[in-house]
């Protein structure tokens, strides 16, 4: 089930449909530098396979809903590592009570793991089936690897996926190059905090990015989300 991309970086994905189209989910594990600690961004169904090979590489202390989106295996993963402190948006609570968040993520304060850094996407938008809903993203950078990861504010689609989704996201975006889809240029209004806030993610140091939908993209990552955001924000980023 994991894939290692780096030292003290790996990933697992899972087949994920979104409206009947077939997207894949994607989490990422990091292992925090000189400890057995491992920090899971946007946990995927936890099955017997995947425990093995965590519990093969660490412990696991930290599960992250990244968005408020990225939660539905969050309590699963909460039942299976009972020991681990579970870390979501402030606006989950709201949304999901039912979730037990012990730490709510704020990325104003310093990063709680040491070699990651955090950003909030503010003003993020996806548009859903009853309008434009808040991501309330935040963006992680493991300084070790040089990676970005991301989760819903950019896709990047290849040949691998479903030809449905290809064909779609030809017409929308996320296909054959890093990018958000035409759901969140339409969803996303009030842009200036997101301008600030990939401003500030694009003076990280990272050259792969991972999604959480699509492809790894391994190198050329800030060049292409700089292209991306300029694109969507009409103008380039500096």
């Amino acid at each position: 089930m994991l894939r290692r991309l780096a030292d003290d970086l790996w990933v697992a994905e899972q087949p994920q449909k979104y409206f009947g189209l077939s997207i894949g989910t994607r989490m990422t594990v990091i292992r925090l530098e000189h400890s057995h600690r491992l920090v899971i961004l946007s946990p995927i169904q936890p099955t017997p396979e995947l425990e093995l090979d965590l519990a093969s590489i660490g412990v696991v202390t930290d599960v992250v809903a990244p968005n408020a989106f990225h939660h539905l295996h969050l309590q699963a993963f909460q039942q299976r590592c009972p020991q681990a402190v579970v870390w979501g948006p402030p606006f989950l609570r709201q949304k999901c009570p039912h979730l037990q968040l012990d730490r709510l993520l704020n990325a104003q304060e310093p990063s709680p793991w040491p070699g990651l850094l955090l950003c909030s996407l503010s003003g993020l938008h996806t548009l859903g089936p009853t309008g434009p809903l808040p991501l309330h993203e935040v963006a992680f950078c493991h300084t070790p690897s040089r990676t970005l990861v991301l989760t819903d504010s950019a896709f990047h689609f290849d040949a691998s996926a479903a030809w449905l989704t290809r064909w779609l996201t030809r017409i929308g975006g996320g296909y054959g190059r890093l990018e958000p889809t035409i759901l969140e240029r339409l969803a996303t209004a009030e842009r200036a905090s997101l301008r600030r806030a990939m401003q500030a993610v694009l003076q990280w140091d990272f050259d792969r990015v991972i999604v959480a939908h699509g492809a790894v993209l391994e190198t050329g990552g800030k060049q292409a989300l700089a292209r991306a955001y300029a694109s969507f924000f009409g103008s380039p980023l500096p």
